[in-house]
């Protein structure tokens, strides 16, 4: 049996979904809030773009890179 998932997109997907559209640099928390996806699992696709080039951190902030 498949395993279901609980988003509709990958949480990678869901966080540089709302770093574009807010286009602005935001907390981990702040994306978090505004995407639905789990704080921590949050920070660990953060760090997944970032090795990807995707996004960037300013400070202690996080911004997609365009």
């Amino acid at each position: 049996m498949a395993k279901r998932r609980k988003y509709p997109k990958s949480a990678w997907e869901l966080v540089l979904e709302v770093l574009r559209k807010e286009n602005r640099a935001l907390s981990a928390r702040e994306i978090a809030e505004l995407s639905g996806v789990n704080y921590n699992t949050v920070r660990g696709r953060l760090q997944d773009l970032k090795k990807k080039g995707l996004v960037k951190k300013i400070g202690k902030k996080w911004t997609a890179v365009k």
